[in-house]
């Protein structure tokens, strides 16, 4: 039986897998950090996958946009843990679903490099972005994502959103040279200061010293 959000059970199991992805983010990161702005429109939202948060990233994006967004994931990983379905989760030949959820104004994700990399350089594209957003008559939005350990105990992921593009514009080129401004950001940045631009979404785990400084700080003043 296939598990739908709209129904009373569903909606009850739908809040705890958001509550586990929401705490998942929240004790994993140190925190999530965003530059640009998200779209009001449908899109199909193209993110690069190197790292175990980029599902929750994806959803974390949808929440942050307010829209519905779905997540197009191999077919073996919904039959793994069918409940992730009700956070968003489509399998990926579910292709007339996706058109139908973005022709009524939800987001549809993907990432387009179809599996996870290592985290350098944005690897080759599928065309699938693309093809769904002309058959949907929707944009293309890119989002380049690093989960990088910097100056703290805990890593930080940093989201940079383009402008959406028309489905025939060079998404490998402009997802690409994203990704590389954002990685040579991150490099000209102190490790314990925000990149410029980027504004902390999601405020996460901060390391025992950070949770310990304000105490030292009050004692030093007695």
């Amino acid at each position: 039986m296939r598990l739908s959000p709209d129904r009373p059970l569903g909606k009850v199991l739908r809040f705890f897998v958001e509550g586990l992805l929401w705490a998942s983010l929240k004790g994993g990161l140190r925190g999530v950090y965003l530059r640009g702005e998200l779209p009001k429109e449908a899109v199909v939202l193209t993110m690069n996958h190197h790292s175990f948060y980029d599902g929750h990233l994806v959803w974390l994006l949808g929440r942050l946009a307010r829209r519905r967004i779905s997540l197009l994931v191999a077919e073996e990983n919904l039959r793994a843990f069918p409940v992730l379905s009700l956070a968003g989760a489509l399998p990926a030949g579910r292709v007339r679903e996706a058109l139908r959820r973005l022709r009524r104004g939800e987001w549809v994700a993907l990432f387009p490099e179809g599996s996870m990399g290592y985290p350098g350089a944005l690897g080759p594209l599928r065309p699938g972005a693309g093809w769904l957003a002309r058959k949907a008559g929707v944009r293309v939005l890119p989002v380049a994502a690093r989960v990088a350990f910097r100056g703290f105990a805990h890593p930080e992921a940093f989201l940079w959103v383009g402008p959406p593009l028309a489905p025939e514009e060079d998404l490998a080129s402009y997802l690409g040279t994203l990704l590389a401004e954002l990685d040579g950001l991150l490099a000209q940045t102190h490790p314990r200061a925000a990149p410029e631009g980027f504004r902390e979404v999601v405020r996460g785990r901060r390391s025992l010293e950070e949770r310990v400084r304000p105490w030292v700080e009050a004692l030093k003043r007695l």
